[in-house]
Parts: C-alpha cells; structure tokens; sequence
C-alpha cells in the first residue's frame, strides 16, 4: 500500500514538474518575441530622417580652398560637391566637381556624376557608386624638372584637350538633423575618351587613370 502511495505522489510531481517546465519554456520564448517586435517598433519610431523634406546639397573644401592660396603664383583649388537628396530614398545623386588653377597657365576641370546607393536601410552610413568624370585640361605641355631648372626662356606649347571615363567607388554619409553633414568616399576608374597628356604641374590628371578622394569636404542640406 505504501508502495503505491509512493508511485502516485512520485507521478503527480512528475507532472506537475513537466506542465510547469513547459509553461515557464513558453512564457520565455513569448517574452523573447515581444522584445523583439519592441526593438523593431522602437527603431522605426526613434530614427528620425535628416534629409525629410530637404532637395538637395551643397559641399565645400574650405581646408583645400585655403591650402592652394598659401603658395602663389596664382594658384587656387576649389573642390566640392552638388547632391540631389529628393530623387530616391535609398539613394543619393551627387555631382562633385574640382577646379585647379597654376603656373605655366594651367587649368584643371574635373566634373563628375555619381549614383551613390546606401547599404543599410535609409539613407546614411556606408555607400557603393558609379559614375563618369569629364576633365578639361590647359596649359603648357612638358616637364616641370627641366622648366624649372634649365630651360626658363624656352618656350612650351600651349594646348586645351578634354577627357571622358568611368568611375566606381565607396563611401560613408553622416547627416546632423540640424542639415550640416559630411562624408568621405574614395573612388577610381579610367578614362575611354581621351588620350594621356604632359601638362607641367597637372600630376595624375594626365594619366589614363582616375584615383580621387573626398575627405574634407563639408555640406548643408536645403
């Protein structure tokens, strides 16, 4: 008799046991779920978009602006950047462009066009782009160490040619709701129209390669 009597509260508390097991198993992966779908309501209500209602941008260089004026002889660098912000949601347009002026008459244009698509899930942080680059150069064709050194009174011949090519790259965008915002990207190609020029002091501009960097460059959003 007290045998059975043992089976019995042995097999209530084995049930028991396992109901309760089981109940609290549950209660968890309920609990676990609902901090999720909390997590994900509480990202989409706290990510407020900077660029909502803004069209478009416009970045400067200030620091390479400043830089190319401390050598004179005429020389003077403006480089920047013309985003439109209203086209896609996933994506930014942007036209950066790059003005060189120096001695022995030189003129250097670099106007590129680039589809910057973001990875994450709005508009910020990191970006792949394509796009083209046209260049238009001036100025006196030949070597800037024999100019420089040897041959001052020679005369060089003064020439204006124009390229075209290809470009891909990488980026990173942070935007400040209060519409300044700052990015740095690298970005590379070459050129298919066009043939490799000897301007004095145009450095990699007379390759048939592109290799550019924005890292100084500082926008406000309108």
């Amino acid at each position: 008799m007290k045998l059975n009597s043992l089976f019995v509260i042995f097999g209530f508390v084995t049930i028991v046991y396992s109901q309760g097991k089981s109940s609290v198993d549950t209660l968890l992966v309920n609990q676990e779920q609902l901090l999720l779908n909390q997590k994900q309501i509480l990202e989409e209500i706290k990510y407020i978009d900077p660029l909502e209602g803004k069209k478009f941008g416009i970045e400067l260089n200030p620091v390479m602006l400043l830089f190319s004026t401390a050598f004179g002889d005429n020389t003077f660098v403006l480089t920047g950047t013309f985003s439109l912000f209203s086209v896609s949601q996933s994506a930014e347009i942007a036209f950066p462009f790059y003005f060189a002026k120096g001695s022995y008459e030189l003129n250097v244009v670099h106007l590129d066009s680039h589809y910057r698509y973001f990875l994450g899930k709005h508009r910020k942080g990191f970006y792949i782009s394509g796009g083209v680059r046209l260049t238009s150069l001036a100025g006196e064709e030949g070597y800037t160490i024999w100019v420089d050194s040897y041959d001052n009174d020679e005369e060089y011949n003064y020439s204006r040619t124009s390229k075209a090519g290809i470009t891909f790259g990488i980026g990173y965008r942070i935007f400040g709701r209060n519409g300044w915002y700052w990015g740095v990207s690298i970005f590379g190609g070459r050129y298919f129209i066009g043939k490799e020029t000897d301007y004095i002091g145009a450095g990699m501009a007379n390759s048939n390669g592109i290799l550019d960097m924005e890292l100084l460059k500082i926008g406000k959003t309108f």
